[in-house]
């Protein structure tokens, strides 16, 4: 099928398809839907191959996230993420193509990235447990990389080197006078979350400390006071979130806690965030920007058919702020909430 046979479909001339399949504003949103059903009809894309050919396209980097925008535009990881990678994508000429999905989706759009040959490589953020995307690309031939530890041998892994982070962390914890300490988590599914539990859970042990996990419940009536309620003799907690951090500690002391005279906060990530909530947050400072520039470098190697493999990038800085102070006993949370 070609651009004709899709036009003569849609009763429009070729050029009224090209405009609608490029998203020009001089063609109305009804003569846009008929021309991409009678596309979908005759199972027609465009060749965004011979663009590339013809100089009229150059490289692009597929980046399909599984987040409501909603929630996307609340993670200040993303948008360091997204302004990490314009700089390196830019020195070498690629553009980058983004899109919000559904978990459902996701399949959908990978294929028809490829397919049409939108994208030449794709970066997987989120990567779950037993995670769909990573037999995909390898079925697709698609060069791939991923933003986390490495989730087998088929799709190369940018890793942050946080082997000592949570050592670092407990020991300024128990230097405090800190004896039980939690993690909180908002992405029990992500491929990550066990090997921190485990990390986190090791690190307390070596210093005495009792670890204990939690999981973060936005569907709670009240989020905040429904895990205050759980955490039982902690007196410290790390929350893999510092939206979520800034949460608590913003909330805490509306149920009857004081941060961070009787519970010390910790944010496993740094952004702005941090510093505008009072007590500012003590966080972990991560690399996202050297870890896109590094994914970027790999991703291009991988399509220009040069072997690159998984790369480990420098570790987190722990930031000391206003959040953590020396433990006092815990304050009876079931009680008061």
């Amino acid at each position: 099928m070609t651009i004709a046979d899709v036009a003569r479909r849609a009763g429009v001339s070729p050029s009224a398809v090209s405009h609608a399949f490029n998203g020009r504003p001089n063609i109305s949103e009804a003569t846009a839907a008929r021309i991409r059903a009678a596309a979908d009809e005759l199972n027609w894309r465009p060749n965004y191959a011979s663009r590339k050919v013809s100089g009229q396209g150059g490289r692009s980097l597929g980046l399909v996230i599984a987040r409501s925008s909603d929630t996307f535009g609340r993670d200040p990881f993303f948008m360091r993420l997204l302004a990490g990678l314009t700089e390196p994508l830019a020195d070498i000429g690629w553009s980058l193509s983004l899109t919000l999905v559904r978990a459902d989706e996701e399949e959908q759009v990978y294929r028809q990235w490829w397919s049409e040959q939108r994208v030449d490589a794709f970066l997987l953020v989120d990567v779950r447990q037993d995670d769909p995307r990573l037999a995909l690309v390898e079925q697709l031939g698609a060069p791939a990389a991923l933003l986390g530890a490495p989730v087998g041998a088929a799709v190369p892994a940018v890793t942050v080197g946080d082997e000592s982070a949570y050592a670092t962390v407990i020991g300024h914890l128990a230097g405090l006078g800190h004896r039980t300490v939690a993690r909180v988590t908002d992405a029990p599914g992500l491929a990550h979350t066990r090997s921190r539990d485990a990390r986190f859970t090791a690190a307390a042990e070596d210093l005495g400390l009792i670890a204990q996990l939690a999981v973060w419940d936005p569907a709670a009536a009240d989020p905040v006071a429904d895990l205050l309620g759980r955490l039982g003799a902690a007196t410290a907690i790390v929350v893999d979130s510092e939206t979520i951090a800034a949460e608590i500690v913003t909330h805490a002391p509306e149920v009857g806690v004081r941060v961070p005279e009787q519970l010390s906060v910790v944010a496993w990530e740094d952004s702005w965030v941090s510093t505008i909530v009072r007590p500012r947050l003590t966080a972990f400072d991560a690399p996202v920007e050297e870890s896109a520039r590094t994914a970027v470098a790999l991703l291009a190697r991988l399509v220009s058919g040069e072997p690159a493999g998984s790369t480990t990038v420098s570790g987190r800085r722990l930031v000391i702020r206003d959040s953590t102070a020396p433990a006092a006993p815990a304050p009876p949370r079931g009680d008061a909430l």
